[in-house]
């Protein structure tokens, strides 16, 4: 398939826009089981999808970036801490926080733990016996909490790292840059993670004064950095393995750009979205049926009704 105009340049492909896998990206897949790959990122997808109508405060949706969640979810080691941004809820259930627990706390009611766990605000939560902090309301502050917690596991020792999620708007901020120019100076073991958004009818908003990527910019101020397509959810996990490794091999921290493509636009092609493309890997390997993927959403949809009516102190909703 021709590289469309919606894909973005310099990065490694391991599943292509058909849905055809890499030879050198075979033996990763199979690790992974692509079928519970898979249904992670479905469950990312719907868990979007029914906070989209729980009438949260600055909601936005996260449909489209669900390859980010499942690939940290599946590479955070214990001991080791993820600094989300407002629209990653969906790495915490795939740690193993309970959905009755997170209902709660993104609805902002009291857990059953005390409210104390996290900061009680609606849509925003954590799990501090997951490595789950909460995303702090000042725009931008889980980067140096994030870079701080780096420092305390340098400190300890133990080859552990940690990672933040944020968006290409806070690569313009100065509390950006004082966080990376702190992390860099002290070989912090913290992998940042840059979600930047591609539109192919202008200018990317990921791309600098001179029409550079994040990426690249990053490599500029001596980061090790790499550049993965956000809908291709091999490429984001294989980025993202070696940024850990890099960072708990003690040399320093490591950036990785993830290009993403935000689903609300009816313009946007299909082989953009990360649940589609393995979908169609699934298909091509004879493992993805009609039936699989109700059955799939059935049980997911169901086990999210009955988490927020139970938050909610109602009955359960019919599963749809």
């Amino acid at each position: 398939m021709e590289q469309s105009p919606w894909d973005p340049e310099g990065v490694a492909v391991g599943l292509d826009p058909e849905g055809h896998l890499g030879d050198a990206a075979r033996p990763l897949v199979d690790a992974l089981e692509p079928r519970a790959l898979y249904k992670r990122l479905v469950a990312a997808r719907l868990l979007d999808h029914r906070l989209g109508r729980v009438g949260l405060p600055m909601w936005a949706p996260a449909a489209g970036e669900e390859a980010v969640s499942v690939a940290v979810a599946l590479l955070l080691g214990d001991g080791e801490w993820i600094y989300p941004g407002l629209r990653d809820l969906a790495i915490a259930p795939m740690l193993g926080m309970d959905l009755d627990e997170l209902a709660r706390q993104v609805l902002g009611l009291p857990g059953e733990r005390g409210p104390a766990l996290y900061n009680g605000r609606p849509g925003a939560i954590s799990a501090t016996d997951l490595g789950v902090a909460h995303a702090p309301e000042p725009l931008g502050l889980h980067l140096a909490l994030a870079a701080g917690q780096a420092h305390a596991h340098k400190l300890a020792g133990g080859g552990k790292a940690s990672a933040v999620i944020f968006g290409e708007g806070l690569t313009t901020t100065g509390l950006f840059h004082e966080s990376v120019a702190l992390t860099a100076a002290g070989d912090l073991p913290l992998v940042l993670i840059c979600k930047s958004q591609l539109w192919p009818e202008g200018a990317p908003p990921e791309a600098g004064l001179f029409g550079d990527s994040v990426a690249e910019r990053m490599a500029a101020c001596g980061l090790w950095t790499r550049r993965a397509d956000g809908a291709d959810v091999i490429g984001v996990y294989t980025a993202l393995e070696q940024a850990f490794t890099h960072a708990r091999d003690g040399r320093g921290p490591a950036f990785v750009e993830v290009v993403v493509t935000p689903l609300y636009n009816p313009d946007v092609p299909a082989h953009r979205d990360p649940v589609e493309r393995l979908r169609r890997f699934l298909d091509h390997e004879g493992l993805w049926t009609p039936a699989f993927e109700e059955a799939l959403e059935r049980e997911i949809l169901g086990q999210l009704d009955r988490a927020f009516a139970y938050a909610r102190g109602a009955a359960p909703e019919e599963p749809r």
